[in-house]
């Protein structure tokens, strides 16, 4: 079921754990999610590569124990390269202060303790796709926004007061007779 709010036809999320039967067990979740691809990748410097290869990837799941570097300190550097990506860590090794850390410290959206039930991690990954699209839409129409007051300042510049409306004291807008 694709929720209506979103606008793509798909969204693209990578599954970042250094176990195989962890990775193919999060990608089943959602398989027959037809508007989800998952990526899929057994390293955070292999997962860090793929980051920068798929410019529309929109959300990251971590597991936070893995060799080399652990899921926060991947997450961070996820963040520092796309912030605009929604993180989860997915572990079986939580305490207060990791997760304290994963909040606080790095975003994380969600932290999920494993075993995970799917249901959960599949409506937890749409929530925040969702939030993830809401974001995204909010950013272009800030964006837009800043065009169109930079648009206006540059008319008002060529035809100073066009932009200035008067108004009656009902609000009805004045229009001067020529």
């Amino acid at each position: 079921m694709k929720p209506e709010t979103f606008s793509n036809d798909f969204h693209r999320i990578l599954i970042v754990d250094d176990e195989s039967r962890v990775v193919n067990a999060v990608r089943r979740v959602f398989a027959t999610a037809g508007f989800i691809r998952v990526e899929v990748a057994t390293s955070p410097d292999e997962a860090l590569s793929m980051v920068k290869k798929f410019a529309d990837l929109r959300l990251v799941i971590s597991d936070y124990l893995m060799p080399g570097m652990d899921g926060l300190e991947f997450l961070a550097e996820v963040s520092r390269m796309r912030p605009e990506i929604i993180r989860i860590i997915l572990t079986g090794h939580a305490d207060l202060e990791t997760t304290l850390r994963a909040i606080n410290e790095v975003g994380v959206y969600k932290f999920i303790l494993k075993p995970w039930n799917n249901h959960d991690l599949y409506w937890t990954v749409i929530r925040a796709l969702e939030l993830e699209e809401a974001r995204r839409e909010n950013r272009e129409l800030k964006k837009k926004l800043k065009d169109q007051a930079q648009l206006v300042a540059r008319i008002e510049e060529i035809y100073p007061g066009i932009s200035r409306i008067e108004r009656d004291q009902d609000g009805a807008i004045v229009l001067e007779e020529y």
